[in-house]
C-alpha cells in the first residue's frame, strides 16, 4: 500500500531547478503538500504552509523555509538566505 502511495506521489511530482548565484543549483520536486529539496548533497522534505506566498514550503526541524513565485525562489537555510531563478531547459 505503501509503495503504491509513493508512486501516486512521485507521478504527481513537478520537478524544477533553481540557480542560486554562479555556483549554486538547486532541484526541488513539487508536489500540492510537500517539496523535496535537494540542496548540495542534502535532501530536505517540506510541508507546504497556509501563507500570504503562493508556494510556501517549510521543515522547522531542519530549519529549512522555500518560497517560490513564478520564476523566482527564496530559500533560507543555516541561517543564511539565497536568491534564486528558475532554470529553463532548452
Amino acid at each position: 500500500m505503501a509503495i503504491l502511495l509513493f508512486a501516486a506521489c512521485a507521478a504527481h511530482a513537478r520537478p524544477a531547478t533553481y540557480r542560486c548565484g554562479e555556483d549554486l543549483e538547486v532541484r526541488i520536486d513539487f508536489t500540492p503538500r510537500q517539496a523535496q529539496l535537494h540542496l548540495k548533497e542534502s535532501h530536505f522534505t517540506l510541508q507546504r504552509v497556509k501563507s500570504a506566498h503562493d508556494g510556501h514550503y517549510v521543515n522547522r526541524k531542519a530549519g529549512v523555509e522555500l518560497i517560490a513565485r513564478k520564476g523566482d525562489l527564496r530559500l533560507r537555510e543555516s541561517g543564511r538566505e539565497l536568491q534564486c531563478k528558475l532554470q529553463i531547459a532548452a
